[in-house]
């Protein structure tokens, strides 16, 4: 009976002790539950916060998008002003470009275009004029020195001139004219065999060569022959201008060939423009043997491809007579 009491007792001094376990459990899970509870009340005002914060950044940054974008509609408006100033810009410069060339070419043209005091025309060289006077110009326009002698000379027979430029030279044979740039032939006085008829004539000289024999006038001009590059036709053609410049500007040239052998002016080149213009060539610049040049021209068959290229002028003579 004892044993059974003592069961009942220990029994129920289990249950009193689970019960206070239980009480104790509960507590401590209501604590726990509370504690949650705070922490994660904690938590959420965190995250709130920083979704605000979020929220208040991501706006922001809209704004900043905003901003942004407009500032570069902004410049692509500016960017598109400009390529439209630009191309404007461009098509001017295109157009002055242009404007330029003709302009630099009228210039070169114009520049190549002599003064009238080295201007070449069908009678003239400057102020010298065929059947003019020459003493006074060569002097004071030019300021040319001047030596009396031969004009012209063919197969020994000599014409009366004056060479004219700005040197004289004293040789053995008497003075000479360094680099001539002009040769006057004087007009014929008469032809005579006397040393002294016209000796009382203070306007005319004598000349005497193998074959020829006669006095000229010392201030009247025959022909003009032009050595320097100065004196140009007004498109620009003189001493130094090559066949193919002459071809370009004047149009077909006429070959013509005197005697190779005794005439310095025998390889002459003529145009319709200017009758009384011969543009004289060295033989040195024909391409073949110069024995060869009167049978080319018997056949007419003469072109600039026949000489040397950029072949140049190397006299001009001006004669109506020629």
């Amino acid at each position: 009976m004892k044993k059974i009491f003592f069961i009942i007792l220990a029994s129920f001094a289990l249950t009193i002790t689970y019960a206070q376990n239980k009480k104790e459990q509960i507590a401590q899970l209501t604590f726990s539950r509370d504690s949650l509870t705070v922490v994660l009340g904690n938590e959420r005002n965190n995250s709130n916060t920083k979704v605000i914060e979020f929220n208040s950044t991501i706006e922001q940054q809209k704004n900043t998008i905003v901003q942004l974008t407009k500032e570069f509609e902004i410049k692509q408006n500016e960017l598109t002003a400009n390529h439209v100033e630009l191309e404007k810009q461009l098509k001017e410069m295109d157009r002055l470009t242009k404007l330029l060339i003709i302009k630099t070419k009228e210039f070169e043209q114009l520049k190549a275009i002599p003064s009238s005091d080295y201007l070449v025309t069908n009678n003239s060289a400057g102020y010298f004029k065929i059947g003019g006077s020459w003493q006074n110009f060569a002097k004071n326009n030019y300021a040319y020195k001047s030596v009396q002698g031969f004009g012209t000379c063919t197969d020994a027979c000599c014409d009366g001139g004056f060479n004219l430029g700005t040197v004289i030279s004293n040789g053995k044979d008497g003075q000479t004219i360094e680099k001539p740039e002009i040769t006057i032939g004087a007009l014929d006085f008469g032809k005579s065999i006397s040393k002294t008829e016209h000796k009382g004539n203070p306007n005319v000289f004598y000349i005497s060569s193998a074959n020829c024999n006669g006095w000229y006038w010392k201030d009247k001009i025959n022909y003009i022959i032009i050595y320097s590059e100065i004196f140009k036709t007004k498109e620009g053609i003189g001493v130094g201008s090559t066949l193919e410049e002459l071809q370009e500007k004047l149009g077909k040239l006429q070959f013509y060939v005197g005697w190779i052998e005794e005439q310095e002016n025998a390889l002459q080149i003529t145009v319709k423009s200017y009758p009384n213009i011969q543009f004289i060539l060295d033989v040195d610049d024909y391409k073949g043997n110069w024995e060869d040049i009167s049978l080319k021209l018997d056949k007419n068959s003469f072109t600039i491809s026949d000489f040397k290229k950029d072949t140049k002028i190397k006299r001009l003579v001006v004669d109506p007579v020629n």
